[in-house]
């Protein structure tokens, strides 16, 4: 094989490993999302829809709200981010939830 071809494929390798990497993360951030209990709050209407939560924040303001909300209502000057809804809990989440979750809700366009 010529050299453009070996590139071609490894680009291709690339590109479909970082697809599959960031649906599994999103995949796996939806179920940590319903474990932890957020779907029951945001799906219910006791708190903001997020459905597309990603027009307005980027991944590191999900991990970091995640994390301990209190960050982002300081970073942001507003508690609760929403009127008329009630402040997010601090969840008992793990980095690795954390992560997912940050994907998943990167993902609602």
């Amino acid at each position: 094989m010529r050299y453009w071809h070996w590139l071609v494929l490894f680009l291709w390798l690339a590109v479909t490993a970082t697809v599959l990497f960031r649906d599994h993360q999103v995949a796996e951030g939806q179920k940590a999302f319903e474990r932890l209990g957020c779907a029951t709050c945001h799906g219910a209407g006791g708190a903001p829809s997020l459905a597309h939560v990603a027009r307005k924040y980027d991944r590191g303001t999900f991990v970091d709200f995640v994390t301990d909300p209190e960050t982002i209502y300081a970073r942001l000057g507003r508690k609760p981010l929403n009127p008329g809804y009630p402040p997010m809990p601090r969840l008992d989440a793990t980095p690795r939830d954390i992560q997912a979750i940050s994907y998943f809700l990167s993902a609602q366009r």
